[in-house]
């Protein structure tokens, strides 16, 4: 067999395998800013479920035009992750972590190493971050800069500007921690 041929097949074996599992694509490169970009937060509340639902676009387990958790939330006050720990959505399972008391003994490096290990196997991490005083946002962390900070991206409500943070360990370390919504594909 010719090298050249050889060369064909190996990549017909490796596109039939991307499209038979598209997740694994979606998964194992790419900006989730693309996703972001299309997406809309349809309450001036429903940041968390925001994020899921940009979560499950960036993995196509849904539409572009999926809006289901934001119109159940609606502007819902009281929520946090642990709506959504344990669940298993359209093949995700999200688990809310780091649920620790925000403080100077914060386990912040335990958190990044997290955070590193997730972006390392392709997926993305959910993110609460402080926005203003005693107002929060969430965001989605996409990739590590060449300094080793993260950036993450997530949508305004009022004006539908993509956000934008590329200081995300400043901000939680300010913030003395926070938690985290990562997930698996089942």
């Amino acid at each position: 067999m010719t090298t050249h041929l050889k060369s064909c097949i190996t990549l017909i074996a490796l596109f039939v395998l991307l499209s038979a599992q598209p997740q694994l694509w979606a998964q194992k490169g790419g900006s989730i800013l693309p996703t972001v970009q299309k997406h809309k937060q349809i309450y001036a509340m429903s940041c968390i479920p925001s994020s899921v639902e940009m979560v499950l676009k960036f993995n196509r387990k849904v539409g572009t035009g999926f809006y289901d958790f934001q119109q159940q939330w609606k502007n819902k006050t009281d929520g946090s992750f642990a709506n959504f720990d344990g669940k298993t959505i359209h093949g995700l399972t999200f688990t809310h972590r780091f649920k620790d008391r925000r403080s100077p003994d914060f386990p912040i490096n335990r958190l990044f190493a997290t955070i590193d290990k997730e972006l390392s196997e392709g997926r993305k991490v959910i993110v609460s971050l402080v926005s203003g005083p005693s107002m929060w946002h969430i965001y989605v962390i996409d990739r590590q800069t060449a300094q080793g900070d993260y950036v993450c991206y997530s949508r305004a409500y009022e004006d539908d500007q993509v956000l934008e943070l590329t200081n995300t360990k400043e901000i939680i370390r300010q913030m003395r921690g926070t938690d985290i919504l990562t997930y698996t594909s089942n």
